[in-house]
């Protein structure tokens, strides 16, 4: 599909637009991995293992081994090793701490291989953490661009609880990085079945459209994203990105102007960008006229 209204040069201008529609996914999904960090290991309403969960006879070695990595990531890390070669018991906590630890001392391939391994321990698999900890291993997985396992844990975690529509949205962004947008399409409506407010999920659908070119649809997700949130940065690029495409230049550049004006990010760095193809496009047809 062509641009309209990007004079004789629209071909070589397209490209541009679909080079930037295709940074802009790998920003969205930076933009979006952080904030998984952030909110779980910094206090995402998770499961996770406190010292109240862990037996008497452990609790104190648990405690050690979260204290150390506070001041020395690594030296937590050995000591939970240690714990574990030790053979004096209490494994599902000793590899609780070695996956946190091993995180921050930025091995995040290494600790979603721990936390899957969590997982299936006979003393958590039929928990509510096995569920938690796949899920936080997806998450690791996909920081180390390991796609396929991040697909392949959120699928174990979404066979135990299919009713997060959060976790549907975390398995739709691997799915589009793999390049299955029908996967990933699938997986979003999963998410919104069950919160049809998800703005992140009708952005991330909306997306998915606009790359296998259903610009209705994709136009359809970015209008309700930016109902429930006027100001949504993804949202508004989206519908500037439809808007290029479509040849719509008012709304395109009256869209990426808000980016700008709100967002000091990566956004608002392609939103220049963009920008600066709608000038150059205007300028060019006027020459030609």
């Amino acid at each position: 599909m062509q641009a309209k209204g990007l004079g004789r040069n629209r071909d070589s201008d397209l490209e541009t637009l679909i080079s930037m529609r295709r940074a802009a996914g790998d920003v969205l999904r930076a933009i979006i991995f952080a904030l998984i960090c952030l909110v779980w290991f910094g206090g995402r309403p998770a499961a996770a293992f406190t010292p109240e969960d862990v037996p008497n006879d452990f609790r104190g070695t648990f405690v050690s081994c979260m204290a150390k990595g506070e001041s020395d990531p690594v030296a937590a890390r050995d000591y939970a090793e240690q714990w574990l070669v030790s053979d004096t018991g209490g494994d599902d906590y000793a590899f609780y701490c070695l996956a946190i630890w091993t995180f921050h001392t930025g091995d995040p391939l290494r600790a979603a291989e721990i936390f899957e391994r969590l997982s299936e321990q006979s003393g958590v698999r039929d928990s509510a953490y096995a569920g938690e900890f796949l899920r936080t291993a997806g998450d690791l997985y996909d920081a180390a661009k390991a796609p396929e396992r991040a697909f392949r844990a959120y699928s174990k975690a979404l066979e135990r609880n299919r009713d997060l529509p959060d976790l549907w949205v975390d398995r739709a962004l691997v799915r589009a990085e793999l390049g299955d947008y029908e996967g990933t399409i699938a997986d979003l409506d999963a998410a919104l079945q069950l919160d049809s407010e998800n703005v992140e999920a009708l952005v991330f659908r909306g997306s998915s459209f606009l790359a296998t070119d259903q610009l209705a649809a994709a136009a359809d997700d970015a209008l309700q994203a930016l109902l429930l949130e006027p100001f949504n940065i993804p949202g508004l690029w989206l519908r500037a990105q439809i808007a290029m495409v479509e040849g719509d230049r008012a709304l395109a550049i009256r869209d990426l102007e808000r980016i700008i004006a709100r967002d000091q990010g990566g956004f608002a760095e392609r939103a220049r960008e963009a920008l600066e193809v709608i000038v150059r496009a205007t300028a060019q047809k006027s020459t030609l006229e």
